[in-house]
């Protein structure tokens, strides 16, 4: 995001975070890995993405102990030679056309004998009574990788492969998709599974006390460790004096303008810096790959460390 930004645009608050607060890292191979990390639990080799989902989009921890698996609908395009993922989600479907499309994957995952749960309208998951021995790529991943080298190799990945093939001839019958393909419109011709995992135990110690997130990995692990969860809009009014010790924000990007989204992040940036300064908090902020800064009422001091534009000091960290 940073380096989308051209000079001209400077964010005073974000600046200064970044040129006087101190380096911090917290070991991540990925955004969800950190997320883990903040909670302290340890996540193991797969990362249960689809049943933190459900427990998030279900709003309660369940009393179940299914193995959950992420559904998700995606496009394909081919070429001669090869099939891609080009985006997931619903494009620009109006609610019938996804409940068509939501129809249609019901019923051929019913004649496998598989619950859907649909508690969420742009993500679905699904529940196994017994795990899987492999993992599939995630959804991130495997967003522009031929299908053939996106799909496991293991034995029992077969099945999962027939069962994809089946939904894909549905959903290419699907009247809404027929109806898409003749005025040249994207489809939804495919799901992908990934995510799998059983509900993890919650951290072995109160880490956090408030949370701020529309991430569904966010919001099921601060579910799952009894925080008190709030949207992420919500974190803008810059009150957070009921929030207890330990406040997590997790800001998750819902604009594609880099600008837009900044400002916003400088906005919050200036009210928790104002707090830090005066000492009631520490400030840490952490990058998806677990670089970060960590800031309190001592970096102020630090005047040999000069604000630059965010663009140059992205330059620098790369």
């Amino acid at each position: 995001m940073v380096g989308a930004v051209e000079e001209p645009h400077r964010f005073p608050a974000l600046e200064l975070l970044f040129s006087k607060g101190k380096p911090c890292r917290i070991q991540a191979e990925t955004a969800n890995h950190l997320r883990f990390a903040l909670f302290g639990i340890e996540p193991g080799d797969m990362l249960p993405v689809a049943a933190l989902t459900h427990v998030s989009d279900r709003k309660k921890k369940p009393e179940n102990d299914y193995y959950w698996l992420r559904s998700d609908p995606v496009t394909l395009w081919a070429d001669m030679a090869q099939v891609f993922m080009t985006s997931h989600g619903f494009a620009d479907l109006n609610p019938y056309e996804r409940n068509e499309i939501e129809n249609c994957i019901r019923a051929v995952l019913m004649e496998e004998g598989i619950d859907f749960h649909l508690d969420h309208p742009e993500r679905w998951c699904i529940a196994l009574n017994a795990p899987l021995e492999f993992e599939f790529t995630s959804l991130d991943d495997a967003l522009g990788m031929d299908l053939a080298d996106a799909m496991p190799a293991h034995p029992q990945a077969r099945y999962w492969r027939r069962l994809l093939n089946e939904i894909q001839v549905a959903l290419h019958n699907c009247p809404v998709n027929i109806r898409r393909r003749q005025s040249g419109k994207q489809e939804i011709n495919s799901v992908w599974f990934w995510g799998g995992g059983f509900i993890p135990e919650a951290a072995p110690h109160d880490l956090i006390d408030t949370v701020y997130s529309n991430n569904p990995v966010t919001r099921g692990l601060a579910i799952i460790n009894d925080c008190r969860l709030k949207i992420q809009r919500s974190a803008a009014q810059g009150d957070f004096s009921h929030d207890g010790r330990s406040i997590l924000i997790d800001w998750v990007a819902a604009s594609r303008y880099a600008v837009e989204e900044l400002e916003q992040l400088e906005n919050l940036t200036r009210q928790l810096l104002k707090q830090a300064d005066r000492g009631r908090l520490v400030l840490h902020l952490y990058a998806g790959d677990g670089e970060g800064r960590s800031y309190d009422r001592r970096a102020h001091r630090r005047f040999w460390k000069r604000k630059a534009p965010l663009s140059r000091l992205a330059a620098v960290r790369a």
